[in-house]
């Protein structure tokens, strides 16, 4: 068998045809495979290849000496064609991509090289078009192009609301503080958080919860402009980002934001009062960095809802001073929980009847380094810190448990001691538990203790889940006391509500018990309807014989305040005792030489 000749073999072969033969067979080769035309200097279409007029659907009859115009698909601009006709009618070959309508109007992309053809003077005399059929590539490539918009605008768009997400308000800030700005070009930077939301969520549900965000999202989007960008950035926080000339003006657009946040909602058979609070930073655009402005924002945002919620804060200095005294306040906390700086000190409750022996309540103390022994009112922002609100109440219950079994093994006669709990203790889902084994470990029956909760931590989230613990701490016969009574929002609706034993009448009101005014006929009251309820009543604050006489006439059943005792260290209980019999506090007088900063 004789091998084929290789191609450049091939080649060489060619080149002893005849001129005419090598033009044939070239010409038939390209007739196969492209798309030819031949148009004159004025467009004119002089002759065209079957492929022309299979892909533009005209008969050959129909293009002859027709304006090669009559292909435009109108995708294409007159710059482009002058600049194509420019290029050819200089002699030069002009290559690109062209996209012509069929006869039945249908688009088709082809790759197109022009040649110009020129007579012996130079003159150029008519142009062959080759053109070859791209419109798949360009239909793929359209549809990738489609495809990667969408994805774009499905990674930039918030899936709930359908408003800009955090990637989008990122990338937005980012491309605000890249570029330069005239001086008198402000930016204003606001946060917007729900305030209602983790209540609708909790006690409505999260289908509620999702339609609360759908509609502020709508309501937002009324103040969307090309100067107003508004974005959610997360769970229930909003951002609004409005440039101006006018600084003056941010406010006023974002006041009407908060009345437009202001409405009703009803959910999960419920109807909610809706409400937001916002805190926003303003600077001069080419003066403002965007983590800076964005820290100013949050700080500013934390600010309105630590006063209240339902309000605007704008950025001020002392904001960021407060922020810095709390991370100093932290770092000092976290270093006192570490070298054993904390104590606790113990207060008496005494009964009406002598003849019970008395109960304690645990106090903590900061055994300051520098600035001496200090009450709870001076670092009372650290319970703000959820970590460290949980840190320091798992130091008070272990401590308090090691401080009872210690009087156990003394002998030192006490009915109950009361321990205070946070409702970050409660977000523990494990604090019951944790608490059983912890009185486990140090062998303390539960008829030794009493749990204390102000009415505060029945508000927000996880309020019938702390309902819940507290039913369960009752049956295992831990008792429980409502701190600070009459100090809250719906006092008498958690006397419904709310597993309890004691309720404790909050020092404002015993300051005021010997006068005979509003403040006794608050108390009467209270104890009067607690009484009913077969409860019993401590009053705290107690500083006078007067006061103490005046609430016992009353039928207050237990006495707390410093008429009786300050709160002292574990090792001071026996001296204030009269260990020999009722009732149980020691006839002097008795001063601990210990000043506490409250």
């Amino acid at each position: 068998m004789i091998p084929p000749p290789d191609f450049g073999t091939y080649l060489e072969s060619l080149q002893t045809w005849s001129e005419s033969a090598h033009d044939s067979f070239v010409l038939h080769a390209l007739d196969c495979s492209a798309i030819v035309a031949v148009t004159n200097t004025r467009g004119q279409i002089l002759s065209a290849n079957d492929k022309f007029i299979e892909i533009s659907g005209y008969s050959r009859e129909e293009l002859i000496n027709q304006d090669h115009r009559m292909l435009h698909s109108g995708i294409h601009d007159s710059s482009f064609f002058q600049k194509m006709y420019k290029t050819i009618a200089q002699g030069n070959v002009w290559h690109g991509e062209i996209c012509n309508r069929r006869k039945n109007g249908q688009l088709y992309w082809v790759d197109t090289t022009i040649v110009p053809r020129r007579a012996s003077n130079g003159k150029v005399t008519n142009y062959v078009a080759i053109r070859f059929d791209i419109t798949a590539r360009k239909n793929a490539e359209q549809r990738l192009t489609a495809n990667k918009l969408k994805l774009q605008v499905a990674v930039n768009t918030d899936f709930l609301t359908h408003i800009p997400n955090r990637t989008s308000f990122s990338q937005y800030l980012k491309d605000l503080f890249t570029y330069d700005h005239p001086d008198n070009r402000y930016v204003c930077l606001c946060l917007l958080d729900i305030d209602t939301f983790k209540a609708i969520n909790d006690t409505s549900g999260h289908e509620s919860g999702d339609r609360l965000l759908k509609r502020i999202a709508n309501r937002l989007k009324a103040f969307q402009a090309t100067d107003c960008f508004i974005a959610r950035i997360g769970g229930d926080e909003f951002a609004i980002i409005m440039v101006s000339d006018e600084p003056q003006t941010f406010e006023i657009r974002l006041r009407k934001i908060l009345e437009t946040m202001r409405f009703r909602f009803r959910g999960g058979g419920l109807t909610h009062h809706c409400s937001a609070s916002l805190g926003y930073a303003v600077s001069r655009l080419n003066d403002s960095r965007r983590r800076e402005i964005l820290r100013c924002a949050d700080l500013a945002l934390y600010e309105a809802k630590a006063e209240g919620r339902n309000r605007i804060k704008k950025y001020a200095q002392f904001m960021k001073e407060k922020t810095e005294r709390r991370s100093r306040m932290r770092k000092a906390i976290q270093l006192g929980l570490k070298k054993k700086q904390f104590k606790l000190f113990y207060q008496l409750v005494l009964p009406r009847d002598n003849k019970r022996h008395p109960s304690f309540e645990a106090l903590l103390r900061w055994d300051h380094p520098e600035r001496g022994l200090l009450g709870p009112h001076y670092f009372h922002e650290a319970f703000e810190d959820a970590e460290l609100s949980i840190a320091i109440g798992d130091f008070v219950l272990r401590q308090a448990l090691t401080d009872i079994q210690h009087l156990t093994k003394q002998k030192i006669p006490f009915e109950r001691v009361a321990i205070n709990v946070t409702s970050e203790d409660f977000r523990d889902y494990n604090f019951t538990e944790r608490l059983f084994r912890e009185m486990q470990r140090h062998a303390v029956p539960a008829e030794k203790i009493t749990i204390e909760i102000t009415e505060k931590i029945l508000f927000g989230m996880h309020n019938q889940h702390i309902l819940d613990e507290l039913k369960n701490l009752h049956r295992a016969g831990i008792q429980i006391s409502l701190d600070d009574f009459g100090t809250g929002f719906a006092s008498l609706t958690h006397l419904r509500t709310v597993t309890f034993d004691h309720v404790k009448i909050d020092r404002v009101f015993t300051a005021g018990v010997t006068e005979r005014g509003i403040d006794t006929a608050i108390i009467r009251g209270v104890i009067d309807i607690v009484h009913s309820m077969g409860r019993v009543v401590v009053a705290e604050g107690v500083e006078t014989a007067e006061q103490a006489d005046a609430l016992a006439v009353m039928g207050c059943d237990f006495f707390q305040g410093w008429h009786f005792s300050k709160a002292i260290p574990l090792s001071q209980i026996p001296h204030i005792l009269n260990l020999n019999g009722p009732p149980w506090i020691r006839h002097d007088p008795f001063v601990l030489d210990i000043e506490v900063a409250e």
